[in-house]
């Protein structure tokens, strides 16, 4: 079986563990609203719509790393919530949202001081993508997706693993390293179900504009924010039951262990 084939079974299976907790969902929106709402508090309440990110002055990054922290502390802490609930229900246990917002809260600290790091580094890259040019921009963009790849598994260390902060990445990359490496596949999997559930709204809502015209929009705009919630918690399941599996060697209630097991398959070996 290919591993694109195996993955999407993956994700399927995935899927199936999240519809046993569906409040989940409301994690990730929850999420999105306090995101957009500090977004739109720097733009327009302080004005950092204004700013030129060119100029390196501290007026202009201060206020751009404080809204960065902000973002990435409430996209990690509801991230991290996601992870927590979906591993109690591969544990046997029956999640609530205020059991995984408890777990989350109990780090917070850990997920603050990781938020400020996360900060730095996204700051530094947009810097330097401020000031590249065209192949600048392109060893920035690679940059991106490494530290992406080397931050796979923070969120489910930050939240399930009681280790000093300055060994989460290292924690993260040899996790990654030990399963994952050069045969990494679910992210595409799950990429190519976004696409094609995207596609799919995009063309029905074409065709509703078609034929009914501007109320189409009024089926677009709900539909979209289900999809963006939808993928988001799906990717918090995904992730917390290949770092179950990663660590503990167990395959997650709902999950095919022989499944993960060939999708874990370390340099050496393959």
């Amino acid at each position: 079986m290919g591993r694109m084939q195996r993955s999407f079974q993956l994700v399927g299976q995935s899927y199936r563990v999240l519809m046993q907790d569906t409040e989940l969902m409301l994690l990730p929106l929850v999420s999105g609203i306090v995101m957009a709402v500090v977004v739109a508090i720097a733009a327009f309440g302080v004005g950092l719509e204004g700013l030129d990110t060119r100029a390196v002055t501290p007026a202009v990054y201060v206020p751009l790393f404080l809204l960065y922290v902000v973002l990435y502390a409430t996209g990690i802490f509801f991230q991290c919530a996601v992870i927590a609930g979906a591993t109690e229900r591969m544990r046997g246990g029956n999640p609530t949202l205020g059991s995984a917002l408890g777990a989350a809260s109990r780090r917070i600290v850990p997920i603050l001081i990781w938020a400020c790091a996360a900060a730095t580094v996204g700051m530094a890259l947009k810097a330097i993508q401020d000031r590249a040019g065209f192949v600048g921009r392109i060893v920035v963009g690679l940059l991106g997706a490494a530290w992406s790849l080397a931050t796979f598994f923070v969120a489910p260390v930050l939240v399930l693993e009681d280790i000093y902060i300055g060994d989460v990445l290292g924690r993260s990359v040899e996790l990654f390293k030990q399963t994952w490496g050069e045969t990494f596949v679910g992210g595409a999997s799950l990429g190519i179900a976004s696409f094609a559930a995207w596609m799919t709204l995009v063309a029905v809502t074409g065709l509703l504009a078609w034929t009914v015209g501007t109320p189409a929009v009024v089926f677009f705009v709900p539909c979209a924010i289900l999809l963006l919630i939808f993928f988001s918690a799906l990717q918090g399941v995904y992730v917390a039951s290949l770092y179950r599996y990663a660590t503990d060697g167990v395959a997650p209630d709902g999950f095919d262990r022989h499944l993960l097991a060939e999708a874990f398959v370390e340099k050496g070996r393959r």
